[in-house]
C-alpha cells in the first residue's frame, strides 16, 4: 500500500493511462488537478504555483513505487509525487492544459535546468521518474522555449541555477535527460539503488535516439544489482517491463 490517498489514486489510474492513453473516469483527474498549489506541494513555500501536493504539510511524506524503491526523505517523496501526478496527466491526454504544462515546467525547473555540471539537485529515483515526462512530452524534439516562471524565489540560488541562463527548450531538457540516462546506465553506483527497469521503461519510448539505445544496451548488460525488490509484487512489475524490453528487440518491434 502506498499509504496516502492521492498516491494510491495515481498508482491505480496509471496502468490504463500508460497503456491506453486514457482513464475510465476523467473526474479522477480533476481530483488530482485540485491538489495543484495546495499546502505541502514541493516548492510552494518558495513561489512555485504549479506543483501538486500528494501529501499534506503536517505529515512525513513517504511511499514505495510499484517497482519496489522506497522514497528516502520527505523532500524526495513530495517531488516524486508531483512527478507521478504530472506523468499521469500527460499520459491521459492533458498535455495541452496550461496547468499540466506549468507542472511539467516546475518539474524541469527543479531538476534538469540546474547548472551544476550534471548534478541536478535531485535523487536518481526522482530523475528516473522524470524521464517519463520527457517521453510523454509531445514537444520534446522541438526548440520551443519552456515557460518556466524564473521569478520564483526557488530559483534564486546562484550556486544551483545560472541567473544569466534562463532560456530552455523542450529539446534542451530531452538532451540533458538522455545524457544523464547514459551516464547512470554505465555504473550501478550512479543509480542509487534504482532498479534498471524503472529507468528502462520510459527510455523504451525514446529509443529513436542513439544515446538512449546506448543506455538501454548498458542497462541490459548491467542487470539489477543493488536494487532489491523486496516483494513479489515489485518483482512482477519489474518483470512486466523486462518482457516489454525483450519484445522491443524483436524484428519489427518499435
Amino acid at each position: 500500500m502506498a499509504g496516502a490517498p492521492i498516491i494510491d489514486l495515481i498508482l491505480r489510474l496509471w496502468p490504463q493511462a500508460r497503456d491506453e492513453g486514457m482513464v475510465a473516469d476523467p473526474s479522477d483527474l480533476d481530483l488530482l488537478l485540485a491538489t495543484q498549489g495546495a499546502p505541502g506541494a514541493p516548492g510552494s513555500a518558495c513561489g512555485l504555483r504549479h506543483t501538486f501536493a500528494c501529501f499534506g504539510p503536517d505529515r512525513e511524506a513517504s511511499f514505495t513505487l510499484p517497482t519496489g524503491e522506497r522514497t528516502s526523505s520527505d523532500e524526495e517523496a513530495r517531488f516524486v509525487g508531483h512527478l507521478l501526478v504530472t506523468r499521469l496527466l500527460l499520459a491521459a491526454g492533458l498535455s495541452i492544459d496550461e496547468r499540466v504544462t506549468g507542472a511539467m515546467c516546475d518539474a524541469y525547473g527543479l531538476s534538469w535546468t540546474a547548472s551544476t555540471g550534471g548534478r541536478y539537485g535531485q535523487t536518481p529515483l526522482a530523475l528516473a521518474v522524470s524521464l517519463w515526462l520527457v517521453a510523454l512530452d509531445p514537444l520534446s524534439i522541438t526548440d520551443r522555449p519552456l515557460p518556466i516562471e524564473w521569478d520564483a524565489d526557488c530559483y534564486r540560488d546562484a550556486d544551483r541555477w545560472d541567473p544569466d541562463y534562463r532560456l530552455f527548450s523542450h529539446y534542451d531538457i530531452r538532451e540533458r535527460s538522455l545524457d544523464w540516462a547514459t551516464y547512470v546506465s554505465a555504473d550501478p553506483a550512479r543509480r542509487g539503488g534504482v532498479s534498471i527497469w524503472t529507468i528502462v521503461e520510459p527510455l523504451l519510448r525514446l529509443r529513436d535516439d542513439s544515446r538512449c539505445r546506448l543506455a538501454l544496451a548498458q542497462l541490459e548488460d548491467a542487470g539489477d544489482a543493488g536494487a532489491p525488490a523486496g516483494s513479489a509484487a515489485a518483482m512482477l512489475e519489474r518483470n512486466r517491463v523486462a518482457q516489454q524490453f525483450r519484445g522491443a528487440g524483436e524484428p519489427g518491434a518499435r
